[in-house]
């Protein structure tokens, strides 16, 4: 293999069950219970599904301060940072594999929906940047993987003139299908947060639980 796109949350690191725990790891450093959590995501999806939790919790607790979005998306930023600094680990195999591919020449990079600033604590702890030729993100380069440009831009960014010869490592189940529509070879990590793991199954020349148990000698030649 010559070319691989990694992304990083629940692909390299297992770092998504902090993502998916913001509200309950919220209210559990404000001093709530668990048991006096009144959690009903139902309550505030919407599209601004930020402002919406943030009355939501305005309503239901007696915080000394008023909940902004603001307030609460710097919390959050603070909250991952700290995560990624110190307890953040790698996914099953994750740095062995990297360890292999790098031996091998293979040409790299991350594309991830978190901002750099943001990961920054766990590429440095880890020294992950020596992987990768560079690192892509989602907010900053104006697109989503939701749409296979994102995609194309790495593989032209690496040097590959055909998506057949990348590999694209994903978790969630609705990049892996953008990938794998327009073409790249997929590998489909196993990570306990994502509900549509039978999509990612789908979707992946291969799935693995643990990177020990990918079969090398399929990826793209």
């Amino acid at each position: 293999m010559r070319y691989a796109i990694f992304d990083l949350d629940g692909t390299i690191v297992d770092s998504m069950i902090y993502w998916r725990s913001f509200e309950k790891e919220f209210l559990r450093e404000m001093g709530i219970d668990e048991k006096e959590m009144k959690l009903s995501k139902n309550d505030w999806i919407g599209s601004d599904w930020v402002e919406a939790l943030c009355d939501f919790f305005n309503k239901n607790y007696n915080f000394d301060f008023h909940l902004t979005p603001e307030k609460f998306h710097q919390w959050g930023i603070e909250f991952m940072m700290r995560k990624y600094a110190n307890d953040v680990d790698f996914k099953p195999g994750a740095h062995q594999l990297l360890d292999t591919l790098k031996e091998q020449g293979v040409k790299m990079c991350v594309c991830s929906s978190t901002d750099r600033s943001i990961m920054e604590p766990v590429l440095q702890k880890y020294d992950l940047d020596k992987y990768f030729q560079f690192t892509v993100h989602c907010r900053e380069y104006g697109v989503e993987k939701n749409d296979p440009q994102v995609f194309r831009y790495c593989m032209e960014r690496l040097g590959a003139e055909n998506p057949a010869e990348v590999a694209v490592f994903e978790d969630a189940a609705y990049s892996i299908s953008t990938a794998k529509a327009a073409g790249f070879y997929t590998v489909g990590m196993y990570d306990v947060t994502e509900k549509n793991a039978d999509k990612v199954k789908e979707n992946a020349d291969q799935y693995v639980t643990d990177y020990a148990d990918l079969d090398l000698s399929k990826l793209p030649k």
